[in-house]
């Protein structure tokens, strides 16, 4: 009865969704299927089709909901950093990386090519690109940076965090480095990376 009123009250979608998340982080990507997300929710194999409509469904609503927190995660480094714009452009790298170290099963499915497949580089994660666009935008605009090509900065600024979160989640630097370590490493090199460009 207490699954049946659930599922009733709409907490069934969430279920799934939390199930999925549990089952990439335990045993991988590869792992995820319907089938095994309703038996770890504890609902029949056909319920998650009342909200998905296969596993690219599920995973897409993984990477919307990922890179929502992404945003928000970016957003609130921003607030509170130091007003300079070389200072809030290095607050995105560091709420990037930061949401990746505490949400790896989000970040594992939000970057999956079959996601992008046959729709622009950038769909379901705009609103994240577009706050690394206006912080490298407003670099430029504060005098900083001006003769750099935006498209190079905002690339090359995506490209560092996104690396460094990479290695880490993928195991090389896993090895080597603990993740109160990496949070450090991000914030220096963050810094320094926004030094550099905003000197140019």
């Amino acid at each position: 009865m207490r699954k049946k009123a659930a599922y009733h009250h709409g907490d069934l979608r969430r279920a799934l969704l939390d199930a999925a998340l549990r089952l990439i982080d335990e045993q991988g990507l590869q792992a995820l299927s319907l089938r095994e997300v309703a038996r770890r929710a504890g609902v029949t194999h056909g319920a998650p089709y009342h909200h998905f409509a296969d596993r690219a469904s599920l995973l897409a609503t993984l990477a919307e909901d990922g890179f929502e927190l992404l945003v928000a995660a970016m957003k609130s480094e921003q607030a509170k950093s130091r007003p300079a714009q070389d200072e809030r452009l290095a607050a995105v790298g560091r709420g990037y990386v930061a949401f990746a170290l505490a949400h790896p099963a989000y970040f594992k499915v939000m970057f999956r090519p079959e996601l992008s497949e046959g729709r622009p580089l950038y769909t379901g994660g705009a609103r994240a690109y577009e706050v690394l666009v206006e912080s490298v935008t407003a670099l430029q605009r504060a005098n900083r940076a001006r003769a750099i090509d935006r498209d190079l900065l905002v690339l090359s600024s995506w490209s560092l965090v996104h690396g460094l979160a990479s290695l880490w989640l993928d195991g090389p630097l896993r090895n080597r480095y603990s993740q109160r370590k990496v949070q450090k490493l991000t914030r220096a090199m963050t810094a320094l990376f926004a030094r550099l460009y905003s000197a140019g």
